[in-house]
């Protein structure tokens, strides 16, 4: 297998699991958009497949008609799904946004359909040599249509998303806003002179350059999440997505050090020795990389864990929710990941609403309740048997929840504060805050109902 197809693979693992982590580790709230990003990542992994499939071809390989359909259908069907779902998820929230994507999925679902009644409107036949691979295009209103809907995704989201760096207040989410836009504006340059333009005049060769160039805007939305939020992703999603992109990103880097060590070295097939000798050389570079990688790992950890917090966006957050009806375990959770503790939840009429399942029982939940008023602003003082539940189940501190008149109607139950050891007083200074914004959010008819 060619290196070019075994960075094609792992370029293509590496997008749909970042799709499929940012969706199932996104808020509620935010899992519609999301859900945009893993459709597009499903295309644009059957791209990457679809292309190192073809690529990975050879002469004496069986039913070579039928691969060749099947990997042209993964290159073109792949990346018109890619484009048309990524604009989605840049522009669904606006009206022209909403035309732009209507109108390129029925572009997109028209060209494949078409594509898949007759491949040929696209090429005529195909090369499979040991020295390349090639389709030969058709310059047809088909292979135009096609490079029409593709560029107009791309440029509608770009548009799109500096349209939202320009209006959005937030200045974290413009930052990663501006860097995923960045990141797209790369691939989409890369990907239309390589994928459309050359082949359309007789250059297959360097069709890899377009999954090669997605890598680089996958990892911009991996820092964009990771840095400026600007998508809200669980904690521990963070870290699996964090590991994935640190795995597959080792995985490239040790494949394209393998072969150039591997060309460099055994210029003369020599097996046994080469294989040895080799594995030898990389042992040492994986060792020699270590404390690196462990660096990396705790500096990706640190940023994951107590990433800045932006009270502001906080506030302005609750005061939107401040007249909408909200899941009380949505909120603990936004809260938990925003403000950077390991638990956050609510006890309303005896039930707990958490960020996640913690272990009380009833009567667990009872002693809680029972605990005495607080002298002097929210915070209670646990009585011992509440703190031994306390210490049982990794909590540090619970606040009484007040309404308008000063009535306590609930608490709010708080963990430990990420990257931390040890746990302080002045730990809850940014949630003292917020808490009567908070309570004020809780306390409403509706909420009280549900």
């Amino acid at each position: 297998m060619s290196l070019i197809s075994i960075l094609l693979y792992a370029i293509g693992v590496m997008t749909l699991m970042i799709g499929i982590v940012v969706f199932f580790g996104s808020s509620r709230t935010e899992r519609k958009r999301t859900a945009w990003v893993l459709l597009s990542d499903i295309g644009a992994f059957i791209w990457a497949f679809g292309m190192a499939s073809f690529l990975h071809l050879e002469p004496t390989s069986p039913n070579l008609d039928e691969s060749v359909l099947n990997s042209a259908y993964g290159i073109y069907i792949g990346g018109l799904v890619a484009v048309a779902m990524i604009l989605g998820y840049a522009s669904w929230q606006y009206v022209l946004g909403k035309i732009a994507t209507i109108i390129n999925i029925l572009l997109a679902t028209f060209l494949s359909i078409m594509l898949v009644v007759d491949p040929g409107l696209l090429y005529h036949g195909y090369e499979i040599l040991y020295a390349g691979n090639a389709l030969h295009i058709v310059n047809s209103w088909f292979y135009w249509v096609y490079a029409f809907s593709m560029a107009l995704a791309i440029v509608c989201f770009i548009t799109a998303t500096f349209y939202r760096v320009k209006h959005t207040a937030r200045k974290t989410t413009r930052s990663g806003d501006k860097i995923l836009g960045v990141g797209f504006v790369i691939v989409g340059v890369i990907a239309g002179i390589f994928d459309l333009l050359l082949p359309l005049l007789g250059r297959y060769d360097l069709i890899w350059m377009g999954p090669l160039a997605l890598s680089l805007t996958m990892l911009s939305y991996f820092y964009a999440i990771l840095k400026y939020r600007i998508v809200s992703v669980e904690t521990r999603w963070m870290k699996i997505m964090a590991y994935v992109v640190l795995m597959a990103t080792g995985a490239i880097a040790y494949m394209v050090i393998f072969y150039v060590i591997f060309t460099a070295l055994f210029k003369i097939p020599n097996p046994s020795s080469s294989v040895l000798v080799l594995n030898f050389i990389m042992i040492v570079i994986v060792l020699l990389l270590m404390p690196v990688v462990t660096e990396l790992k705790a500096f990706l950890n640190s940023l994951i864990s107590v990433g800045q917090v932006d009270i502001g966006y906080v506030i302005k957050k609750l005061n939107r929710l401040a007249s909408k009806n909200v899941d009380l375990r949505e909120l603990a959770g936004f809260l938990a990941d925003h403000l950077h503790f390991a638990y956050i939840g609510f006890v309303i009429n005896g039930r707990l609403y958490g960020s996640k399942a913690l272990a009380l029982s009833s009567e667990e939940l009872k002693q809680i309740t029972s605990l005495k008023t607080a002298k002097g602003g929210v915070w209670q003082e646990p009585s011992k048997s509440v703190q031994k539940i306390f210490d049982e189940v990794n909590l540090k501190a619970v606040a009484e929840l007040h309404n308008a008149k000063g009535k306590v109607f609930g608490q709010m139950l708080v963990g430990k504060p990420l990257g931390k050891s040890s746990f302080e007083r002045r730990d809850l200074i940014q949630l003292e805050m917020i808490i009567n914004l908070v309570a004020s959010v809780i306390d409403s008819e509706k909420h009280l109902r549900a």
